[in-house]
This record gives C-alpha cells, structure tokens and sequence, in this order.
C-alpha cells in the first residue's frame, strides 16, 4: 500500500524484532517433554509500532500438544487496565470456546469452555493461563491502557 498520511496506524504483522522473544525456561523444559502449543503471533501495537498508541497483542492458538495442561503464562499484575479475549471457531456455535483453559483472577479460578472478553483492572493479579485442550482455533488477544506492556510483578527466569 502507497504511503499516506494515516498508512501507519494501519498494522498488519508484528512487529519486526531484532532478536526473538526469550522463552521462559518452564516452556522450554515442557516443549523438550511433548507438551506445547502451535500458534501464530499475528501482530500487536504499541507505543514503539505506533507512537501515542496503547498496547494490544493478538495471537492465533492452533493446537496444544501433550497430555498435561500447559501453563503458557504465569500469574502477574501490571500498571494498567487490561483485557484479555478468546474467540473460539466451531462451526455454527460462535459462543462456543473449542477448548478448555484455566486462568486466575487473583484467588479464584475459572475454567472457560466459551469465547469471551475479561476485565483485568490495574493491580490485579491474575493468571496463570493453563492451556488444557485446543479442539478448534482460538483467537486470544491482550489489550491495555498502558503504552508499553510492563508488568509491575510475575516476572520470570528466561
């Protein structure tokens, strides 16, 4: 697409980096085991892709390999508001997750069986993500009114 004056706020692939994303030794050690997941970073935004823009990732999740449940995310907080949302693809049921995840808010679990959108206030910790079935492709993304995402606590050893 030509250049325009509006073009950058138009983002279709993530950002390019100049080294990948370490990967937190836990999923090393479970990928080495079996047990992992195939999904597609399909693109994100923030304040470094778009200057002023807050922050949002989006991330196709195709199929989760290995018995076990796999935690692809630890619990954590952050300075921001945030929203996390799963979109589930079985045919003729939109509600419907086509798969089954655990994930935290704080002290209470919930098992999520259905394609939704969660408020995560600023503060709160939250997570893990326990990934236990993908029987069809989920949509997951995470979006905050932070600039840049930071977490004020849950950071791991890479």
């Amino acid at each position: 697409m030509a250049e325009s004056k509006y073009s950058k706020y138009i983002v279709y692939e993530p950002p390019k980096l100049d080294k990948p994303f370490p990967q937190p030794k836990r999923l090393v050690e479970a990928r080495e085991k079996g047990n992992y997941f195939d999904g597609t970073w399909l693109f994100a935004l923030d304040n470094r892709v778009v200057g002023g823009s807050f922050y949002t990732n989006c991330v196709w999740l195709w199929k989760k390999h290995g018995k076990e449940p796999l935690d692809i995310e630890i619990a954590h907080t952050h300075d921001f508001d945030e929203t996390l949302g799963f979109v589930g693809t079985v045919p003729d049921d939109p509600h419907a997750l086509g798969g089954e995840m655990d994930l935290w808010l704080e002290d209470e679990k919930f098992t999520i069986t259905k394609s939704c959108l969660i408020y995560v206030p600023r503060g709160m910790k939250h997570l893990p993500l326990t990934l236990k079935r993908i029987d069809y492709p989920i949509f997951f993304w995470t979006a905050g009114n932070g600039t840049d995402y930071t977490r004020s606590s849950g950071n791991e050893e890479v």
